[in-house]
């Protein structure tokens, strides 16, 4: 799962980071817009 895209109303919002073992329906993400935030810092 970890990578996978997040699409909301056929938008891309994010993407997963982790899932948890124990109970594969919760997990964290990282948003989208931070990682363009994060992108356009190392260029």
């Amino acid at each position: 799962m970890s990578g996978s895209p997040i699409i909301q109303n056929g938008k891309f919002i994010g993407a997963v980071t982790h899932v948890l073992v124990n109970n594969p329906t919760m997990g964290y993400a990282i948003f989208g817009d931070l990682m363009i935030k994060q992108m356009k810092e190392v260029e």
